[in-house]
């Protein structure tokens, strides 16, 4: 079972309680069903893995300046050393004399470019970062660059997009002799079929970390058929010794990234496992139900076939503890979205059933279907049902199991145990 580190003293993490609220404030305004899963799951990682939480708030906060246009909502939290002087001072336009000095023949043009050290949209003062025009002559394309010292060992900072949860062309990760990793991602749509996203990015064992990325014209409108730089030019870029100079004028982390403890359970930060999860919803099917194990993206995920119905369940669960409690109390607070019904059972626990579309407060049509039963002891079992083979296809129609299915499956004795 995991420890509840933040709850030892008796009383709730409100950093992290806040930035879920945030995360689901930010997840109820976005057009887009992807993105409340990524919120949903940025937080449920944010519980689990404490010592990642300023990393994960960079993120979080990038995704509420996205869904809200440019709106950022604040969040406290710092090393408690401070950031330390950075060895070298750059301006903004040195750092785009330099990217560019490193494209291919081409012209340029400055959408957007950060000063190292002067925290930007994030707040976060170990990023700096950049969207620069590029023009080959083959038709204008954006390349975004983010230059960061993290918290991260290149296992986490350089990794492949799940494609359970993006569609993909192709992802190559290598591994250099000092440690590094580099991560070369050709990305495609959820709905645009002509769209390409192909992202790079170098990770060092000490956090440092340059991540590219580029589409084949606008992120919102195509003009090509593949981004401008191909794989090795990428892998070119994003490694290039150049970017040491931006990394110098970034402040030194004073609690760089540190080897995890050969003593440490990966199942205490994890919580169970996707094939334990699977030999534990199944039983609990209903009779005459069949289903398929999908791999990928987080908890487990399994299509199931009923009634010569067929939609994708994805199963979660968090051990019992004081932060399932919190979490509890902040949704029997919280102003519930539309669809949302809460239902007290007699022993205790709380049951939630939620219906929504292309946004949580979006209700024509009716995408998804979830099921969550907080139990009295803090422990959570929730299941998100769509019509759909993977984490961002879900279509409207009457899914495989009703509401009232998923509600008996989350609420049977046998999680308990």
């Amino acid at each position: 079972m995991p420890v509840d580190d933040e709850f030892e003293d008796g009383r709730t993490d409100a950093l992290g309680a806040d930035f879920a609220r945030a995360l689901h404030g930010a997840a109820a305004l976005a057009p887009e069903p992807a993105l409340y899963l990524l919120a949903a799951g940025a937080e449920r990682r944010g519980r689990r893995w404490r010592n990642r939480r300023r990393a994960l708030l960079a993120g979080g906060l990038a995704l509420l300046v996205l869904v809200t246009g440019g709106f950022v909502v604040g969040a406290g939290g710092s090393d408690v050393a401070g950031p330390a002087e950075p060895a070298v001072h750059m301006s903004s336009e040195e750092v785009v004399q330099l990217v560019s000095g490193l494209l291919p023949p081409g012209s340029v043009k400055v959408m957007y470019a950060g000063t190292p050290g002067v925290p930007g949209g994030t707040g976060d003062p170990y990023e700096t970062g950049g969207t620069l025009a590029f023009d080959d002559g083959k038709g204008e394309s954006w390349i975004s660059f983010t230059v960061d010292r993290t918290e991260l060992l290149p296992d986490a900072g350089a990794v492949c997009m799940d494609p359970f949860s993006m569609p993909q062309d192709s992802c190559e990760r290598t591994k250099a002799p000092d440690g590094s990793a580099v991560v070369i991602d050709k990305l495609r749509d959820r709905s645009r079929a002509d769209h390409r996203e192909w992202r790079a990015t170098w990770a060092a064992a000490d956090g440092r970390r340059v991540q590219i990325i580029e589409h084949n014209g606008q992120p919102s409108a195509s003009n090509r058929e593949n981004p401008p730089l191909d794989a090795e030019q990428l892998r070119a870029l994003v490694t290039a010794p150049a970017w040491e100079r931006v990394l110098d004028a970034l402040p030194a982390r004073a609690n760089p990234p540190r080897p995890p403890s050969p003593a440490a359970s990966p199942n205490a930060e994890q919580g169970p496992s996707a094939a334990e999860l699977i030999a534990r919803v199944a039983p609990l099917l209903p009779p005459g139900a069949t289903h398929t194990v999908v791999q990928g993206g987080e908890g487990a995920n399994l299509l199931v076939a009923f009634e010569e119905r067929g939609s994708l369940l994805s199963v979660f669960v968090e051990p019992p503890g004081a932060r399932g409690l919190a979490e509890r109390k902040a949704v029997e607070e919280g102003l519930p979205t539309p669809l949302e019904v809460h239902e007290l059972l007699p022993d205790g626990t709380l049951v939630v059933l939620n219906r929504f579309g292309n946004g949580k407060t979006a209700v024509d049509p009716v995408l998804h279907w979830v099921a969550t039963a907080y139990f009295p002891d803090g422990r959570q079992v929730s299941i998100s049902e769509q019509n759909g083979e993977n984490g961002y296809t879900a279509r409207p129609g009457t899914p495989a199991l009703s509401l009232d299915q998923l509600k008996a499956i989350v609420t049977d004795p046998a999680w308990r145990s």
